[in-house]
């Protein structure tokens, strides 16, 4: 199961409360996050949860907003 980082920090705090916009200023999401949940129309941190995991796993995000880094493993 993958989790965004955006997501994790969404559950914090006042950021349940946030509207995408506001969330996107905040920087708590990326531009692409923002775009992709209102697309879906993810109001709610449920919702928003749902629609990253599902685009994670179809490879919608780039890693960065999935919670994975792209370091080399050392050989």
């Amino acid at each position: 199961m993958c989790f965004s980082l955006a997501i994790l920090a969404l559950h914090k705090g006042q950021a349940s409360a946030q509207t995408n916009q506001q969330l996107l200023q905040e920087r708590l999401i990326s531009p692409a996050v923002y775009e992709l949940l209102n697309r879906r129309g993810a109001t709610t941190p449920t919702q928003r949860l749902a629609v990253i995991q599902d685009a994670c796993g179809a490879k919608q995000l780039p890693p960065s907003d999935c919670g994975f880094s792209r370091k080399r493993r050392p050989d």
